[in-house]
């Protein structure tokens, strides 16, 4: 039952509510931080061009304009989050968490530059596999 509870909410959270591109705008004369056309500014400290370059440290080019959850709620709100700020009593596949043991979106369960085989792991940038996400801190 409970296995069937958790599903039945990933099939929800993924479905678009606050997680897809769909129906969500970018901060008022920006581009999207999604997709092929990116504004890379709109989470990063650096431009485009630095992050892409091979001169630009690796710590420079992980430097954000906020807090991992904070880059997220601008465009997508605050009603998404499914365990943001907690620390997890569980964690089976060393997901990242933040500075202080917490998930955030941003580099927990999500990340912006995944590519993968798996049609839905792209479309709502995971980390890892969606069957495997939920069972990383979840029993059941």
């Amino acid at each position: 039952m409970k296995r069937l509870l958790v599903a039945s909410f990933m099939v929800v959270a993924l479905s678009g509510a606050g997680f897809g591109d769909e129906g969500m705008s970018p901060p008022k004369g920006k581009i999207s931080p999604h997709g092929a056309d990116a504004d890379c500014t709109i989470c990063h400290v650096a431009s485009r061009a630095d992050l892409e370059s091979w001169f630009t440290f690796p710590s420079t080019k992980r430097k954000f304009k906020a807090d991992y959850n904070a880059l997220c709620q601008q465009c997508h709100g605050i009603e998404f989050g499914h365990g943001a700020g907690k620390k997890p009593r569980i964690n089976r596949d060393g997901l990242r968490l933040d500075a202080d043991g917490k998930i955030a979106c941003a580099i927990t369960c999500h990340n912006m530059h995944i590519k993968s085989d798996d049609a839905t792991q792209n479309k709502y940038h995971l980390r890892t596999l969606r069957e495997n996400l939920c069972f990383s801190c979840h029993d059941k």
